[in-house]
This record gives C-alpha cells, sequence and structure tokens, in this order.
C-alpha cells in the first residue's frame, strides 16, 4: 500500500481557539495531498475521552488505515513527520516534542524504579535517536494503525489521574498496550513545537528557568541571613 491509497483520518480533539495550530495543520494537509488521501475530524468542547473515542468510531467505520491524533497546542506539523510515523511500521508510533512547563523534558517517557514514594515514575528519554520503543507517549502527533484496535475492548481511550490531571487518557491507553505485549515507538528523527517549545530554543528556555530558580533560591537565604541578624541584634 502506497501514495494516495494510504487512507489517514487526522483526528483532533479541541478546548481552545488556536490559531497557529490551525494553521499548521491547514499547511501539513496541503503538504498530504496527492500523497495521501487524507480527511479530517474536529471535535471541540467535548470531554477527551468521549471526544477520542468518537473520532476513533468515525476512523473504524470510515474505513481507514491509519488514525492520526494531533493535540491543539502543537504546531511544526509537517508530511515527513507523517512519512516517519508510517515508516515505524508499528501499532502506535509518536513524534518527538517537549513538555510545556519546566523542565520541558522530551514527551516520550520510559519508566523508572524506586524514584518516588509509588516506586517508580516516568521519565522523559533525552537521548533517544531514530525509533525507540517507549513505555509512554502522549497524543501530540501520534498514528495509531487500524489494527491496533482490533486488539482492544472498548471504550478505547478512559481518563487516569495523575500529576495532578485528572483527564489525561495516554497513561491508561499505554498502560492497556503494556498488558498486551505492545509498546509505542518514539520517533526521535523529527521534533514537534509545543506552545512555543522547540527543538532551536529548549535548552535556551531550559537555562533561563535555572537562572531564574537559582537567583530565587537566594534571595531566600539572603532574606534567612537577615533574619537571624536581626534576632542576633
Amino acid at each position: 500500500m502506497a501514495g494516495t491509497d494510504v487512507k489517514i483520518l487526522v483526528g483532533i480533539c479541541s478546548m481552545r481557539e488556536n490559531d497557529k495550530f490551525f494553521a499548521s495543520v491547514s499547511d501539513f494537509i496541503k503538504q498530504c495531498k496527492g500523497k495521501y488521501h487524507v480527511d479530517v475530524i474536529v471535535k471541540k468542547w467535548t470531554p477527551l475521552p468521549d471526544a477520542q473515542n468518537y473520532i476513533a468510531d468515525c476512523f473504524l467505520l470510515g474505513g481507514y488505515d491509519y488514525l492520526l491524533l494531533l493535540d491543539d497546542d502543537h504546531d511544526g506539523h509537517t508530511v515527513d513527520m507523517l512519512d516517519a510515523l508510517i515508516a515505524a511500521n508499528t501499532y502506535m508510533a509518536t513524534i518527538k516534542t517537549h513538555s510545556r512547563h519546566y523542565p520541558y523534558v522530551t514527551a516520550l517517557w520510559k519508566w523508572v524504579d524506586g524514584l518516588n514514594d509509588e516506586g517508580k515514575c516516568f521519565v522523559g528519554i533525552e537521548d533517544g535517536e531514530g525509533y525507540q520503543t517507549v513505555d509512554m507517549t502522549g497524543f501530540p502527533m501520534t498514528l495509531l494503525r487500524r489494527d491496533l484496535f482490533h486488539l482492544l475492548d472498548r471504550p478505547f481511550f478512559q481518563p487516569k489521574s495523575y500529576g495532578g490531571v485528572e483527564w489525561a487518557t495516554d497513561r491508561f491507553f499505554c498502560e492497556r498496550l503494556a498488558k498486551i505485549g505492545i509498546k509505542p515507538v518514539g520517533v526521535f528523527t523529527h521534533c514537534l513545537n509545543h506552545d512555543g517549545i522547540t527543538k532551536d530554543n529548549v535548552q535556551q528556555l531550559r537555562y533561563k528557568e535555572r537562572m531564574s530558580e537559582k537567583q530565587k533560591i537566594m534571595l531566600i537565604v539572603e532574606d534567612y541571613k537577615k533574619r537571624i541578624t536581626q534576632k542576633g541584634v
């Protein structure tokens, strides 16, 4: 199967107005024209699990080969990224991006034991290269192959609370895959922009935040010294 014989449904769950994202998607769809058969569905202002399950039903009913899920706070989508996702030749593949909050970790994660009270936690893979299996990804630009859904019970997407987030579905989805012996593949060959965090500025932003934190600590220390001195007087 090649070229326009490949049918892809682009699924977007949107809870915000983001012109930059939709402009990026529009340009991305133009790049795909003539290379892939691409349709787009946008489900707005709907709880994430409900929106994702609705899109998954449309995907299966429509006879598509792949479901491409896009988060609505990213930009910089290219057809080269889609090519790389398809070339991964796996059930689930995700393009590298960074978290939107400091320390802006790579949002392709592995389980690491002994780092918290739960005994293990997810850590971003900062040194990943090429194609690499991971333990968890979000859905920033994630390609799901049709036969994956034949292995899962409905509802496909369900929320699981973690890290203060009540509505996220990515962890539950990846844990379900792990139970049937499937790991997502992280695609490190490209990097999607996330809310202003890019491969070109992430190191600079990390440095700026570290310096800011250092200054805050220094101010706290100086204030403490002043208080101690005043009490001594």
